[in-house]
């Protein structure tokens, strides 16, 4: 068993040095994403607020979550002065809303021609694939790299 892990991490290690901590962003992102998630269908489905509103404000939700856990779990970053790469982790995150919106309004309205409940969550899961990717770039080679 000891052979198949080692295996498998000069397998990984070879794609991606570094694929440990991916998964780890991976794992965190899963946690932002389902409250990111959550909180989009309760406004959409409870609270009746216009999806692309409901989007940004779930959206900032997931932000914040990651960020914590990010910097903490994910990154092991020690920082002091947190605000600024709040600031940053913030800034990449609105060009990945930014991202996010675009993209959900294309395929909402031109890929699947529906803003069904559906339409809408099928077009969020690709969408939040794309924008992950974004975020885990951006943020290993600014907000936790600059910001030691």
């Amino acid at each position: 068993m000891k052979n198949v892990f080692g295996s498998i991490d000069r397998l990984m290690s070879g794609l991606y040095k570094d694929y440990l901590q991916f998964f780890k962003y991976m794992g965190v992102g899963v946690l932002g994403t389902l409250a990111d998630w959550a909180t989009f269908y309760i406004l959409i489905g409870f609270a009746d607020v216009y999806y692309l509103y409901a989007v940004a404000l779930s959206y900032a939700v997931g932000t914040v979550i990651n960020f914590f856990l990010n910097k903490r779990f994910t990154f092991k970053n020690t920082y002091k002065k947190i605000h600024f790469q709040f600031l940053s982790f913030a800034l990449v995150a609105l060009i990945g809303l930014g991202l996010n919106e675009a993209l959900l309004y294309a395929f909402v309205h031109y890929v699947f021609a529906s803003s069904s409940d559906i339409a809408l969550m099928a077009s969020r899961v690709i969408v939040t694939f794309i924008v992950f990717v974004w975020n885990f770039v951006a943020n290993k080679r600014t907000t936790f790299k600059i910001f030691q």
